[in-house]
């Protein structure tokens, strides 16, 4: 085999050995891409991963940085290395989206969408034909101009070069989804049966506090601005940086008021060293911040830093969500 669109393919298989497995479901893609995070400390989204494996068909170039990510995945330096190290494959020139023909061996400007699921739709920039060079540039445009081309056929020319130079950065790897499927923060929801389904969770009661389907660590939060008992205190006019909660017990008449605070402490003890434990990452929707709507506030993480035992502090660690790729969310863990 012989070209970049072969070396992908490879690197395809060599990634699939490493797991032990075939990438065949949205799951599999997930969890490569938390794979990859984990070792390289390298963020793949999961759907970039399934541009690379040809499960959505779109005609992009494989971003040389990707690449080089799953090349380290499986233990070599970059994609460079990769390929130098495969057999039936010609020498990598090092140049991003170049690559050749596996019939001719001449340069690719342009690969086909995928056929079926095992093919690569990448769109590369063409090298130059063995025996030219950038110095016939003038001599071209010298007879050019002579054949009567004159302003149009040169302006025809530089728009070309500036195609021909620009294309290959503007056709990197696309957002991880589409914008509808982004939460981005403000947006505002009706009640639970507007936000909680876009997470696969279809509860009845305890619709406040959901962990998302599959993951141990991802809870959906919609906590009441100022509660009473919880307070969920922060500045509103910043749409909340941070979420304090500290209990307040209400003391009936007849009750011990003494036992009773020491009941609260105990509960503030446990509830600081229950989040510090778990480590949970919070998708969170607040209620009667603005009205009785539900506002999307970000993704939260526990503030080691600002909580202690008479408080748990939330601090937003981004302010989008993608609903495609919530596993990447345990990213944002301490």
């Amino acid at each position: 085999m012989r070209g970049q669109i072969e070396a992908i393919e490879q690197l395809r298989d060599a990634v699939e050995r490493t797991i032990g497995k075939t990438l065949e479901t949205n799951r599999d893609f997930k969890n490569l891409s938390n794979s990859i995070y984990d070792k390289t400390r390298a963020s793949i989204s999961a759907t970039t991963l399934k541009r690379i494996w040809g499960y959505i068909s779109e005609s992009v170039t494989p971003r040389r940085y990707t690449l080089d990510q799953l090349a380290r995945f499986i233990g070599y330096d970059d994609f460079e290395a990769f390929c130098a190290n495969q057999t039936n494959l010609l020498p990598y020139g090092g140049e991003q989206g170049v690559g050749l023909d596996a019939a001719t061996g001449e340069a690719l400007s342009k690969v086909p969408s995928p056929a079926n699921k095992h093919d690569v739709g990448a769109r590369f920039t063409p090298r130059p034909q063995e025996g030219s060079s950038t110095e016939e540039i003038p001599s071209l445009l010298g007879r050019g101009w002579g054949r009567g081309l004159g302003w149009v056929g040169l302006l025809l020319v530089i728009a070309a070069f500036a195609l021909w130079f620009f294309l290959p950065h503007l056709t990197g790897d696309k957002p991880s989804a589409d914008n509808n499927r982004i939460l981005k923060k403000g947006q505002v929801f009706a009640s639970y049966d507007d936000f909680l389904p876009l997470f696969g969770i279809n509860a009845t009661e305890s619709r406040h506090y959901q962990f998302v389907p599959d993951e141990e660590h991802i809870i959906v939060w919609s906590p009441q601005y100022q509660n009473p008992y919880y307070h969920n205190e922060g500045n509103p006019d910043s749409l909340m940086p941070t979420i304090t909660e500290y209990l307040t017990l209400k003391v009936n008449v007849g009750e011990n008021a003494e036992a009773m605070k020491e009941k609260m402490r105990q509960e503030h003890k446990k509830a600081y060293f229950t989040a510090l434990e778990k480590n949970d990452v919070r998708i969170v929707f607040m209620k009667d911040l603005v009205d009785t709507s539900f506002v999307f506030l970000g993704i939260y993480r526990f503030s080691i830093v600002l909580s202690d035992s008479t408080k748990v502090v939330w601090v937003r660690a981004t302010d989008q969500c993608d609903l495609d790729n919530l596993s990447f969310l345990n990213n944002y863990r301490n």
